[in-house]
């Protein structure tokens, strides 16, 4: 309800019962009456056995005597679980060490895409392709050896590289 509609309330809404005030004074009269008698009474009501707590403690020892308790089931301790786990691993190392397949894998028996696919998306660069060369594996011949011609390098470029490579931007 809005802050401005407020003032236009006219009931309350609060209802009272049929003929709630004709047995008011009466119900009132009751109440009192009791608090009257409440008030009067000395003590709690109720008075604990003589020597009740002398023999409490071997009541309650003879009690829980009594009582059957169920059996105890044991779960594997971590260390048999532990135990067993680590002798799984083992065997499936010795399977995988001992049952070798009999053919060696081979360069030639990977495919050219997957070796492809693994330069590009590993972004090798130069420096890390020849980390695994060594002095032996690059000569100085293989480069000056090689003469490229005017017309293999304008079909190079023709078909590799586009016109905006070959602008000089100054």
């Amino acid at each position: 309800m809005k802050k401005s509609e407020l003032h236009n309330i006219t009931d309350p809404g609060f209802k009272i019962p049929d003929s709630y005030f004709d047995t008011f004074d009466e119900r009132l009269f009751k109440t009192l009456d009791v608090q009257k008698d409440m008030s009067e009474i000395d003590g709690p009501g109720y008075k604990v056995p003589k020597d009740y707590f002398k023999n409490f403690d071997t009541q309650l020892a003879q009690k829980l005597e009594d009582i059957k308790q169920p059996k105890v089931k044991s779960i594997k301790s971590w260390r048999q679980i532990a135990y067993y786990s680590g002798v799984a691993a083992v065997l499936v190392v010795m399977l995988t060490v001992f049952m070798k397949s009999e053919d060696d894998l081979s360069i030639n028996q990977v495919e050219t895409a997957s070796i492809e696919s693994y330069l590009t998306n590993e972004n090798l660069n130069i420096y890390d392709i020849a980390s695994f060369l060594s002095a032996e594996d690059i000569k100085v011949e293989d480069f000056v050896a090689n003469m490229i011609t005017d017309e293999s390098l304008e079909t190079y470029l023709l078909n590799n590289a586009s016109i905006e490579d070959l602008i000089n931007e100054k």
